[in-house]
């Protein structure tokens, strides 16, 4: 039943591209004032499931933006309207960071910056996913740019501009 998770019914519903034929995550959203409901929505999203941890969402000033499948999410806050919403990777978006005035979405496929309208202003692909199984760092930002690892152990450098300052592929 749509709205409704774990026996909620939530007053707003948002869905991914495809998400009312498929559903592969939801997210459920409250808005508590003096431990009352004051508002809530489920995002639903297809595409690669998504897992609810530290950094698949964040707050920037009066807007929540959350990572769901393949889509990132921006709403606002606190009456949970949804701003835009636009798909970032063509799997699955696993988490989002601010840098400056716009974020940084850690994809499976790629790396995607938007703008604060969710557009894109750029995406990274290399040669294989960006996930580890051994625990390894595939996604870290540093100062001056931000450090990749893909599945194959391809290592990668890229700048705030998307553009690859280096890496360790052998052909």
């Amino acid at each position: 039943m749509v709205g409704c998770l774990h026996n909620f019914n939530y007053s707003k519903h948002y869905f991914g591209d495809s998400g009312t034929e498929y559903s592969a995550s939801k997210q459920g959203i409250k808005l508590y004032q003096d431990d009352q409901i004051i508002d809530s929505c489920i995002v639903i999203g297809s595409g690669g499931a998504t897992g609810v941890h530290q950094n698949s969402s964040l707050i920037d000033n009066d807007q929540l933006l959350l990572c769901c499948c393949d889509t990132v999410f921006c709403l606002t806050l606190p009456d949970l309207a949804l701003k835009w919403k636009t798909q970032a990777d063509q799997a699955t978006c696993f988490q989002i960071f601010q840098h400056q005035y716009d974020y940084i979405i850690h994809g499976e496929l790629q790396v995607t910056k938007l703008d604060k309208d969710g557009n894109k202003k750029w995406e990274f692909g290399g040669t294989d996913i960006f996930v580890s199984i051994d625990n390894e760092e595939e996604f870290k930002l540093e100062t001056d740019g931000i450090l990749l690892t893909d599945f194959a152990k391809t290592k990668y450098k890229i700048d705030f501009d998307g553009k690859l300052v280096w890496d360790t592929y052998k052909c």
